[in-house]
């Protein structure tokens, strides 16, 4: 790896802050923090490549690229052949030196070595930027309430789409029925797993699927897993279209972990984890329990 030959080159806040200032044509800049750390409070117009187990595994494996990692609105920037600077932080790091080889910082570092011409780490990462420049980060962190999984949901504000897949989306019904956002992503069919939520008027039938279900900690998933990992794995993926689903984490897992072949561990796991960051972020996770039916079984 280049990092094992040179050292990493680092920048400091005031640098990061000043080519913000400076308008378009700026660096990339990375949030390689967890995805619930992200949609907190981030750096202005930053990207997440999120830490996780998984995505450490992929990365190291070769079974995920840098550019499927970055959402299509930056991806261009990625796959330019003109020189792009990047700028890489995770929460506080302070010196490259000290990461072990084998942490998701210094695996992503290498990877995007390997794609761009300068990669730089942010010095004191997140913490240290978000302290001297608090108006050049969105969103504000906030408290988080207590929920009871047996609780129905409660309307709150959306968090925005969430990528599972390069053609599969996690969203809301706010999300959903945001023409703008659904043809930025360029999301063509959904998956909506509710009673209630209505079908966008500029999505046709045959391109809609929906799972008849209350949102509460007794609904029943596995009968419709099969039909809708067919829905999704059938529909969308040969068609070179994405797929947005709303409202539940569990089948997505179930689909990624098929999609991806993984160990059926690991798909849990995963499926887990993203209903964990859901739920702490404001969207209940009363389908807990259907997810581990689907286990059980």
């Amino acid at each position: 790896m280049a990092g094992d030959r040179l050292p990493r080159k680092v920048m400091d806040a005031k640098k990061l802050a000043s080519l913000l200032r400076g308008g378009p044509g700026g660096p990339l800049v990375i949030d390689s923090r967890s995805f619930v750390e992200y949609n907190s409070w981030h750096v202005l117009s930053s990207v997440n490549i999120c830490c996780s187990k998984l995505v450490k595994r992929r990365l190291q494996q070769g079974k995920v690229s840098i550019a499927e990692l970055i959402q299509p609105a930056v991806r261009s920037q990625v796959e330019t052949t003109e020189p792009q600077d990047v700028v890489v932080y995770d929460q506080s790091t302070r010196d490259a030196s000290v990461l072990a080889a084998d942490s998701f910082l210094s695996i992503l570092l290498s990877k995007l070595d390997g794609c761009f011409d300068s990669v730089a780490i942010l010095m004191g990462g997140f913490a240290t930027f978000s302290s001297c420049f608090p108006g050049l980060c969105e969103g504000k962190p906030a408290a988080l309430p207590s929920m009871s999984l047996s609780q129905p949901c409660l309307p709150v504000p959306s968090v925005g789409l969430t990528r599972i897949l390069p053609h599969l989306y996690l969203g809301s019904q706010k999300d959903v029925l945001n023409k703008d956002l659904m043809t930025q992503n360029g999301i063509s069919y959904v998956l909506n797993a509710s009673n209630s939520c209505p079908k966008p008027d500029f999505i046709c039938e045959s391109r809609f699927m929906r799972i008849p279900i209350n949102d509460n900690y007794c609904e029943k998933l596995l009968p419709w897993l099969d039909k809708s990992i067919e829905f999704i794995g059938e529909e969308a993926e040969p068609r070179d279209v994405r797929t947005g689903w709303a409202e539940e984490p569990g089948p997505e897992a179930q689909f990624k972990r098929r999609s991806c072949q993984m160990e059926f561990e690991e798909g849990m796991a995963e499926g887990r984890a993203r209903s964990e960051e859901l739920a702490a972020l404001g969207k209940q996770a009363s389908f807990s329990g259907s997810v581990e039916v689907i286990e059980v079984s």
